[in-house]
């Protein structure tokens, strides 16, 4: 991502030193991880960096639901979550992904560094142990692949703030194949608008189910604390020729399979296509309050280009 909306002070307090060599994946030294928990910690404190964040990342407006005493804006350098303490999860992440993103990502390791948000009180806070169980992953909603770009941006997706519990053929499947296609329109397009988020409706009778409602995974530790979004969704927007350009998806939180080749995922990708009505309806918010003008809302997937071939993972799950 681009920092150049951080000062200069700023920016040099946070640059992390890094080697030459590099490696598939490795964990996060303890430097790496201080260097960027304080990135955290300045932004908190920084209501003008927050506000340069939100214009930057989400100039159509960040989404807004009914006010909620439980819920809290977390801004980090990459992205923008809404977290719900009652849940342990966030609501919804959103973020700019930009062609010099993908360019400046290529070929930099995975820096695993999950642990809980420093920002948040225990109570209310995801950590590693709730999500030691047999059934979830712990799915990024801002994916780190997206911020590799940037070492102290990539560390920060790995929050627990950021993590969701996923089934395993969802995360290492149809989800990160959307993943991938979300890069490969910011590659071709220029730059794009990322909106992910999880949606709490296992009634189906339309909008968000109350928290004590919410099913719970049930740790290794005998706790249940997070809760199991029934859907997620992610919706998409771009601008080309004085125009809007928007498409979304909804996609059932389920273990189905759908395969690992893009050819087998693609009929299962084009099926979840939706509208912003629906998840505006179904997660009870306003995805984008500053969207006017002409708005272009793709309904079968005309106007995006579906030609990416990357495969997922889905095969490693059981």
């Amino acid at each position: 991502m681009k920092y150049s909306i951080l000062t200069a002070a700023v920016l040099a307090a946070l640059t992390i030193s890094v080697g030459t060599a590099q490696a598939a994946s490795r964990n996060c030294t303890a430097n790496e991880k201080a260097q960027a928990d304080r990135q955290l910690e300045v932004i908190a404190a920084d209501p003008r960096l927050q506000a340069k964040l939100a214009e930057y990342h989400s100039p159509l407006g960040l989404p807004r639901a009914a006010p909620a005493g439980n819920e809290q804006m977390l801004y980090q350098g990459g992205y923008i979550m809404a977290h719900d303490e009652d849940l342990m999860t966030s609501l919804w992440v959103t973020y700019r992904l930009t062609r010099e993103d993908i360019a400046n990502a290529r070929g930099k390791d995975r820096v695993n560094c999950f642990r809980s948000d420093p920002r948040l009180n225990t109570g209310t806070k995801a950590s590693t142990a709730d999500y030691k169980e047999p059934v979830f992953d712990q799915g990024h909603m801002a994916n780190d692949a997206d911020l590799k770009d940037n070492l102290v941006e990539q560390i920060n997706s790995y929050v627990m703030s950021n993590m969701s519990p996923q089934h395993c053929r969802f995360n290492r499947g149809i989800w990160l194949s959307m993943e991938s296609l979300t890069r490969y329109w910011a590659q071709i397009y220029g730059e794009i608008f990322v909106t992910s988020g999880a949606i709490f409706d296992r009634d189906g009778a339309g909008g968000r189910d109350p928290d004590q409602n919410a099913v719970r995974m049930k740790s290794n530790n005998g706790k249940s604390r997070v809760g199991v979004p029934s859907h997620y969704y992610k919706s998409i927007v771009r601008e080309e020729g004085g125009q809007m350009q928007v498409i979304s998806f909804v996609f059932e939180n389920t273990n189905d399979a759908h395969g690992s080749a893009w050819q087998d995922v693609q009929p299962g990708v084009m099926d979840a296509i939706s509208t912003i009505d629906v998840i505006e309806g179904h997660a009870s918010l306003q995805l984008y309050p500053k969207l006017q003008g002409q708005v272009i809302e793709s309904e079968k997937g005309e106007g995006w280009d579906f030609s990416q071939n990357d495969s997922n993972f889905e095969a490693s799950c059981k």
